[in-house]
């Protein structure tokens, strides 16, 4: 699915940006080389200490990644609801029958009261390159391109919203504007589209293959080969009780089958969706027959890759969390409530690793951390154990 990209891949992306205009170079190549800055510098990176520890009898989740129905990383910790833990890395190669630890570098599961080196999610695109960040409070990236045997901190300028791996590259989301790097390489830039386009901006993104989308509820950016970007119109529905649905999510079945979620939040953990598909990639989009049902936050939105088919969203409520489910774009919708769920417990890392192999992470080491899955494109999902 992932392959390493040499250093022939970087000049063609460097040579693809000067004739295309599409890409303004931010950061460093390889170990020892020095930051190129327009127009802000992403800071020089450094090797980082690890620990190699088994995994925990006491282990939960906060985030997880699989690159594969077998092959996948979960983020977690040990050390219980009463103090900031150390962050850890549970890896399995057969989809969740063994665990092992993977080394991880000296940083800390996020929490608010510590001033700690924090992490809350983990990115990785194969068995080789992998990135830990704490979504939407930093613009530190630790990373790795030996499957956790050395990691370095880098830096971007700015909190990082999302990220997400295509077959080539990786991207973050900053602000309101896309950066990217090859894969095994630290060679961050900004991605700009051609100058007749305007400014590129967006706050979803999407990945499938080659393929990305990066999309706000005003314009949808595409590229099938990571390099040449379209912008299509996008809008989501009109308001409903007042309130304007806003863009939510964007996810990929291949690179013509795309759904987005529109949503539009009243308060008291109550969201009225839209589900939006396109077949051509999209530049046109159609409504899904029926909407979800309208209880709960809006966590996490994924499909089935493949043939577009399973549609799934995670929501959080008051009471147990919910994967609302269809199975036929969108004509009808079913429910999973989350056992041992409640109060608000957050739901994330909602990803389809085959048309019939998903997970997802309820909670997280201080609130009910369980890494959940299914082998049946989600029709039941069970709880995996470490």
């Amino acid at each position: 699915r992932k392959c390493v990209v040499m250093k022939t891949h970087v000049m063609r992306a460097f040579g693809a940006a000067g004739s295309a205009g599409a890409l303004t170079l931010l950061c460093l190549i390889g170990v020892g080389g020095a930051a190129s800055a327009s127009p802000s510098p992403v800071q020089l990176a450094h090797s980082v200490p690890v620990s190699s520890l088994r995994v925990p009898g006491g282990f939960q989740p906060a985030a997880a990644s699989f690159v594969s129905p077998a092959w996948g990383v979960v983020l977690g910790g040990s050390g219980g609801a009463s103090h900031v833990q150390r962050a850890e890395l549970a890896v399995t190669a057969d989809g969740g029958a063994h665990w092992s630890l993977m080394r991880a570098p000296a940083v800390w599961l996020a929490d608010a009261s510590s001033s700690l080196p924090q992490v809350s999610q983990v990115v990785f695109a194969d068995r080789a390159d992998g990135w830990l960040y704490d979504q939407y409070n930093s613009g530190h990236i630790w990373v790795t391109h030996n499957g956790g045997a050395s990691w370095r901190e880098i830096t971007l300028p700015g909190n990082i919203a999302t990220m997400a791996v295509s077959a080539h590259a990786v991207y973050a989301v900053i602000g309101n504007h896309l950066y990217s790097s090859p894969l095994g390489w630290n060679a961050w830039m900004r991605v700009n589209a051609w100058t007749r386009y305007g400014p590129m901006t967006g706050s979803t993104l999407a990945v499938s293959g080659n393929s990305v989308w990066f999309g706000s509820s005003t314009y949808l950016w595409t590229t099938a080969d990571g390099v040449h970007w379209a912008r299509y119109s996008f809008r989501c529905p009109g308001p409903v009780s007042g309130e304007p649905y806003s863009l939510a999510g964007i996810s990929a079945a291949n690179r013509s089958d795309v759904a987005f979620l529109c949503a539009a939040g009243t308060g008291m953990y109550h969201t009225f969706m839209k589900v939006l598909v396109s077949f051509n990639g999209g530049r046109s989009e159609w409504q899904a027959l029926t909407a979800p049902p309208s209880e709960g936050d809006v966590t996490a939105f994924a499909v089935a890759p493949g043939r577009f088919g399973v549609i799934s969203i995670a929501v959080m409520t008051p009471g147990l969390d919910r994967i609302y489910r269809s199975a036929n774009l969108g004509q009808s919708w079913t429910t999973f409530r989350v056992p041992g769920t409640g109060g608000g417990t957050p739901l994330t890392s909602l990803e389809f690793m085959s048309p019939t192999v998903a997970c997802f992470v309820a909670g997280n080491p201080a609130v009910h951390g369980e890494l959940m899955w299914t082998a049946n494109a989600g029709r039941t999902w069970y709880p995996v154990r470490f």
